[in-house]
């Protein structure tokens, strides 16, 4: 894997580290961000789709967990949108197929779709 890549994707691993979020969440996101690095290196190598959705489900249930979290607070929401962007400007600048992530409700929404079905 390219160095660059590489670097980047460790600076996004230590931004998950240094992050002021739930426990819970950060346990869980850090575990993540420290499989990615070997995954990414075989889909780098490879580009094998296997390899690109794993990728995406495990960012993708980082960020669930992240939207989730019953002490969702707004650094847990910046940190989902910065792994987001990043990862996304990651492929785009590596020439990796896109992530197909899905777009999440904040905390609030969820609570106002909640009230408008009962």
């Amino acid at each position: 894997m390219d160095k660059a890549f590489q670097a980047q994707l460790s600076a996004l691993g230590n931004e998950v580290r240094k992050a002021t979020i739930p426990s819970g969440c950060k346990q869980y996101a850090v575990r993540c961000m420290e499989t990615l690095p070997t995954l990414y290196d075989k889909f780098y190598q490879t580009n094998e789709s296997r390899y690109g959705d794993e990728i995406t489900r495990l960012v993708q249930a980082v960020l669930n967990d992240m939207a989730l979290s019953e002490r969702a607070c707004p650094e847990t929401q910046r940190l989902a949108i910065r792994i987001t962007d990043s990862l996304l400007l990651l492929h785009e600048r590596f020439g990796l197929a896109a992530l197909s992530l899905r777009p999440l409700d904040s905390p609030v929404s969820r609570l106002r779709n909640q009230r408008g079905k009962t």
